[in-house]
């Protein structure tokens, strides 16, 4: 131990001759160092960045570090500074704000030698500092997935491509909320749908200019980017038209048009529904030539009937009683013996159970609307595209009926008591009849 402590005191006397012996060192030597990174790397936020220090001596001689340029130089000699990010093993973990637009932007890079002490470590001198461009975005192009169907009410999955300086690009798809949070949208006939967060063509074909939607999107860093996808309507779709009420299916006044479009040059079959009740009108355009519609009123399903109570089970009997009978005897040599007996009384009766309650019976199931198509003579060629359906609500089941509760078992004595009476099942209620199907009638207008 002694003379461990004789050897530290000797070594840190002599740090002062061996840290001046380095500096002088750097001063004589013409070193130069060059940082090269991974080219094949976008340079943005969140990204690793592979990284190599080059070092060149005054005699041209070359060494590299490990890792990215698969040099034989320790990572262990140098300490690295990042200024927007962090290193490790080799790699630049970019951070950046995320904010501000990249381009002319860059991250700096300082590198120090590194000192060691025993097990400790710490910066040494300044070697060289270089800066690292970002890559910065230039263009964008909105994406879809090929062939999808252009009729209101359909959805379709889109994305935006973006393309940075180098020629490199990274795809993001919706879900909008989750991955096109970079971008700024603008509609015309679309939206993005609540339930999908994708597009979705507005429902409502008069609600479309020109049988034409249009989506705009713009790089919110810097809105000069942009770009548009414009398409337009071929309203081939099997439309499904399902109204249900909450009581009696709804009455549906329906007019069938036939019109001829001449943007895409086509006969569009143009339904309008009036839901007589809440008075909400549903239109429909329908190529016909693929296009179709099923219209439907429904009424409600009745409601089940509630289940009867089960009975309670009956309570045991109380157990018999026990009492001490004490009998002395007299001996023969004129002595006498005590001698206590337990006996035990008869048990309780156990009480009868509960009848068990009846079922409700179910409810009638509601009518199915009336549905009246009035049409112009044009569209009787094409009176199969359009079925309509009025449609009975089912009948409620009936309840279950409650189970009678169990009798109580007889209190333990001598005897032993009765057990009481099970009480008996409910009845089950009945179910419910269905509702009646409503009138469906076609009438032609005058021509």
């Amino acid at each position: 131990m002694k003379f461990f402590i004789t050897v530290l005191l000797s070594l840190i006397w002599c740090l002062p001759i061996f840290a001046q012996s380095q500096v002088n060192n750097a001063k004589a030597d013409t070193q130069k160092y060059l940082l090269e990174y991974d080219p094949a790397v976008l340079r943005i936020k969140g990204n690793s960045l592979p990284i190599g220090i080059l070092a060149i001596s005054g005699k041209g001689q070359k060494s590299q570090t490990k890792g990215f340029l698969n040099g034989a130089d320790d990572w262990s000699k140098y300490e690295i500074e990042v200024d927007s990010g962090n290193y490790s093993n080799g790699k630049i973990k970019i951070k950046g704000s995320g904010k501000g637009y990249k381009k002319g932007d860059s991250l700096t890079v300082n590198v120090y030698t590194k000192k060691s002490f025993l097990f400790f470590s710490s910066k040494g001198n300044w070697l060289f500092s270089q800066k690292i461009p970002y890559n910065y975005e230039t263009k964008i192009n909105i994406l879809t997935t090929g062939n999808f169907s252009k009729a209101p009410g359909d959805h379709v999955q889109f994305g935006v491509r973006k393309y940075f300086d180098n020629k490199m690009f990274i795809d993001k798809w919706a879900p909008v909320k989750k991955n096109l949070k970079d971008f700024t949208f603008l509609f015309n006939g679309v939206h993005i749908s609540k339930s999908k967060d994708d597009l979705e063509i507005n429902k409502d074909p008069t609600k479309i200019k020109n049988d034409k939607i249009q989506l705009i999107a713009l790089f919110a860093k810097n809105t000069a980017i942009t770009d548009t996808l414009n398409f337009l309507l071929n309203y081939v779709a099997n439309y499904q038209c399902n109204i249900q009420s909450s009581g009696t299916g709804y009455g549906l006044n329906v007019t069938a048009d036939i019109y001829h479009d001449s943007i895409i040059n086509a006969q569009l079959l143009k339904i309008k529904i009036q839901n007589d009740a809440t008075q909400k009108t549903y239109n429909y355009w329908i190529n016909t030539n693929g296009g179709s519609i099923d219209i439907s009123s429904k009424g409600a399903d009745g409601s089940d009937g509630i289940n009867g109570m089960d009975g309670f089970a009956g309570t045991t009997g109380a157990p018999g009683t026990v009492s001490a009978d004490v009998e002395t005897t007299t001996n023969g040599d004129g002595t006498t013996t005590t001698t206590t007996n337990l006996v035990t009384g008869p048990g309780g009766d156990g009480s009868n159970g509960q009848d068990g309650g009846n079922g409700q019976d179910g409810d009638t199931g509601g009518n199915g609307g009336n549905i009246t198509v009035i049409y112009s003579p044009a569209v009787k060629p094409f009176l199969n595209l359009i079925k309509a359906i009025s449609i009975p609500g089912k009948g409620g089941s009936g309840g279950r009926a409650g189970r009678g509760g169990m009798g109580g078992s007889g209190g333990s004595g001598n005897p032993n008591g009765n057990a009481g009476l099970n009480g008996q099942d409910g009845r089950s209620g009945s179910d419910g009849a269905d509702g009646r199907i409503g009138n469906v009638t076609f009438t032609m207008t005058n021509p």
